[in-house]
């Protein structure tokens, strides 16, 4: 099987996180220090698949305007392989002030639409890839007012190749589940619940599961456990308890990294699941999202409890 993932991060950002002894909201900030880099959900993704070291990647991604130079160039620094499409509308900026005490608030500025034209061009750049890798990952928005059906055709194009398709997007998810194909959903609790329509955790997971048994739901909850159902089994996972916290931004994309690494490596979709979230527990300790230690990921992963759902 081929190693390499086809990541679509259609919605990148310029990322720059400032840290405060103390985030006072309405009041003036001053941070201590500034990191800025390259990120977006399918960059962060990009970055931990990397720090696992399992696979490779292949991003697809739009970019404009300076912070879109800026961005491409950081990349081509990094030596991550990207295919970019060049759109009028300038790449975002994404502000993330952290404080000491582990609190994190996002600023996210508004971005641009990609045209028509520049997705025809992002999905002809896809075809052309996609059947080369061993799995699509699709993560995170679009850019504003880009016609959702993008994320749908991206799709087709891999599972009509027999390529499995992973995603970690953070809305309207629900337009995989009729495919046919391989598919593995991550999302949250909050968005599994809008999909199956239930308020009950335990019956969504049996609606889903006998009215969608070719799909794998990865759900996680922050700090709280996560759930996986695959081929009619459930299964609860407990997190660590992380004592401090460096910064939580991108556990969820090295989580999606680090379980599609795994499963192209041939691992059992339960074990991939726990180290995915080992991983995940692990990028909170790294300023950086998407980067972790393996020392720390396979002390988490020692942590993390496996029971069957009840």
């Amino acid at each position: 099987m081929n190693q390499t993932i086809c990541v679509m991060g259609a919605n990148p950002a310029w990322q720059k996180t400032l840290f405060f002894p103390e985030w006072k909201p309405g009041s003036v900030n001053r941070a201590a220090r500034m990191e800025e880099y390259a990120s977006g959900k399918g960059i962060n993704f990009c970055r931990a698949a990397r720090c696992f070291g399992q696979c490779g990647t292949l991003l697809f991604q739009f970019a404009g305007g300076p912070n879109g130079d800026r961005l491409c160039a950081e990349l081509d620094r990094e030596g991550f392989r990207h295919n970019t499409i060049r759109t009028a509308s300038a790449t975002r900026t994404c502000v993330t002030c952290l404080d000491a005490a582990g609190g994190m608030t996002e600023l996210i500025e508004p971005s641009g639409s990609a045209s028509p034209e520049e997705c025809a061009r992002f999905l002809a750049e896809l075809r052309t890839s996609v059947s080369a890798c061993g799995m699509l990952a699709i993560t995170g928005s679009l850019p504003d007012g880009t016609g959702q059906d993008l994320y749908l055709h991206a799709a087709r194009t891999a599972l009509s190749a027999g390529i499995p398709v992973l995603a970690d997007i953070v809305r309207n998810a629900e337009f995989l589940l009729d495919l046919k194909g391989r598919i593995i959903l991550k999302v949250n609790r909050e968005e599994f619940l809008k999909i199956t329509g239930s308020g009950d955790l335990s019956a969504a997971l049996s609606g889903a599961a006998g009215r969608y048994p070719h799909v794998v739901f990865a759900i996680t909850n922050g700090p709280d456990c996560a759930y996986l159902s695959a081929g009619g089994i459930c299964r609860k996972y407990s997190i660590p308890h992380l004592e401090r916290i460096a910064s939580p931004l991108g556990a969820g994309d090295t989580a999606a990294a680090v379980l599609a690494s795994c499963l192209l490596n041939g691992d059992d979709i339960f074990a991939a699941f726990r180290s995915a979230l080992a991983a995940a527990s692990a990028n909170c300790l790294s300023a950086m999202a998407g980067s972790f230690a393996m020392a720390d990921f396979e002390r988490f992963s020692a942590q993390i409890a496996v029971s069957e759902c009840r």
